[in-house]
């Protein structure tokens, strides 16, 4: 039989490029390949401002997190560093708690420039090839 597909006139869109197949519940997408994947945000400490000791520690509890996952796992991380905001204003019912936040705020604004740190931590799960095929049919094309 011809294979019409090399004749096909369509350009590549964006959906072509991109491995997500569908969301299949509330923050997991299962991937064209059959694989699961979830995202989440949060902030976590400052790495660029962190001692070596901080940096060693916080590496140990990752791995420590890391090493018990199967085969099958992938991780991805993404960094963002943004400038921080003005100090915030606040309200305070005392004279004593206002004094102390008057001099943090002189602290904060003449220390120079502050940056806050997000971060974006991705899993990927690609199951066993059985449980792929199952996942497969649920796609449609």
């Amino acid at each position: 039989m011809l294979n019409l597909a090399e004749y096909r006139q369509r350009p590549a869109l964006l959906a072509d490029w991109l491995p997500w197949a569908g969301l299949i519940a509330p923050g997991i997408v299962l991937n064209k390949d059959g694989s699961f994947q979830r995202t989440a945000r949060f902030r976590g400490p400052d790495l660029d401002s962190a001692t070596q000791g901080e940096l060693i520690a916080t590496s140990a509890r990752l791995n420590n997190a890391l090493r018990r996952l199967s085969s099958g796992w992938a991780l991805f991380i993404e960094a963002e560093r943004r400038p921080a905001a003005d100090y915030p204003h606040s309200d305070f019912p005392e004279p004593l708690s206002w004094l102390l936040d008057e001099e943090r705020r002189a602290a904060f604004e003449e220390s120079g420039h502050h940056f806050e740190s997000g971060y974006h931590l991705t899993l990927a799960y690609l199951p066993p090839e059985e449980s792929r095929a199952r996942a497969a049919k649920l796609l449609y094309e």
